[in-house]
């Protein structure tokens, strides 16, 4: 084994695993913000919008595997809002975001010490993530230096700058390429069948699954392996 790449949410930093409660609140805070920027839209009609927009996302998303930039979204919502829309605007609604994520994240038990035994056998460390409502790559950098795990990679993709989103075999066969290893003897870990390990097999990776409770079930994708505590992972390398 040369190389190790590791999802993020849910594999190394746990995060919500019910996703409705903390839309409900950024809703609510983006209708405070656009009525401070000059909307006049009615409550009811402003989040009726907003939901609307985050679920047509999520499923273009999941159908197409592109990743929509947070920053285009608001835009386009704040602007349907009649808001005057501009660079501050945008960014104060992607603190919205980030800061309803924050409320509940927390590192996986053993992640520092997994990362170090890895880092420690020598092997290449890369990460391909996903990020939760296509936020900047900005946001899930502050949580690995809030947990002080960003020192341990030797690259890391992310959906919102390639602006794809796994499965898409292009994620994986790039992680590979920017660590100079090959797909043979490159292992890849993460917690969703559907999103990691379909991806990574269907490139020739060695897909492990970490278990996690964000988790939906599929007969169909077969791990190469499958890791609860970290301690697990040591057998594997």
């Amino acid at each position: 084994m040369k190389a190790v790449i590791f999802d993020l949410g849910h594999t190394l930093i746990d995060y919500y695993h019910d996703w409705s409660g903390p839309e409900q609140r950024i809703v609510d805070r983006l209708y405070e913000l656009a009525k401070d920027s000059g909307s006049r839209s009615a409550e009811n009609v402003f989040r009726a919008l907003v939901l609307k927009v985050l679920q047509d996302n999520r499923e273009r998303k999941t159908r197409e595997l592109l990743e929509i930039p947070l920053e285009r979204v608001l835009e386009n919502i704040m602007g349907k809002a009649g808001c005057r829309v501009n660079e501050g605007l945008v960014q104060d609604g992607l603190e919205l975001f980030y800061g309803a994520l924050k409320e509940d994240r927390s590192l996986i038990p053993g992640t520092v010490e997994m990362l170090q035994r890895v880092k420690d056998h020598g092997y290449a460390i890369g990460l391909i993530s996903d990020v939760a409502w296509g936020l900047p790559s900005e946001y899930p950098l502050r949580d690995m230096r809030y947990f002080k795990i960003d020192r341990f990679f030797d690259d890391m993709l992310f959906s919102s700058d390639v602006g794809l989103r796994k499965p898409h075999p292009r994620l994986f066969k790039m992680a590979v390429f920017n660590l100079g290893t090959e797909v043979e003897g490159s292992m890849y870990i993460g917690n969703s069948l559907q999103a990691d390990v379909k991806g990574a097999k269907g490139v020739g990776l060695k897909a492990v699954l970490k278990k996690s409770g964000y988790f939906q079930p599929d007969d169909a994708i077969v791990p190469d392996a499958v890791v609860d505590g970290w301690e697990d992972l040591d057998v594997l390398l």
